[in-house]
């Protein structure tokens, strides 16, 4: 298992609008093509997609870790269990969800 641990207690993207439109969008494709489970967790949420999109994931993760920093990224093949702090938990559970 991999972990990548927040790096600030600021919720905040430093994305910029195009850049957080195309991330959004490949999360929305990955949601699609292989999401197979959604659950709360404490601090967070948990993703489970089929395997073969755990490189796809992955390339996902390292671009959110780099750009929302105040999340904690727990990456275990097609897993990912995201969790913050505080205002944080709301956000992640706000943020990553798949669109109808």
């Amino acid at each position: 298992m991999e972990f990548i641990k927040a790096t600030s207690d600021t919720v905040a993207c430093t994305l910029t609008a195009d850049e957080h439109d195309q991330v959004r969008a490949a999360w929305q494709a990955l949601f699609r093509s292989a999401l197979i489970a959604r659950a709360d967790v404490a601090g967070g949420i948990r993703l489970t997609f089929a395997p073969a999109a755990k490189t796809e994931l992955k390339r996902l993760i390292v671009i959110e870790s780099e750009c929302c920093g105040w999340v904690t990224f727990a990456l275990d093949g097609p897993i990912v269990t995201m969790t913050a702090d505080g205002i944080g938990e709301q956000a992640i559970r706000a943020m990553w969800v798949p669109e109808k």
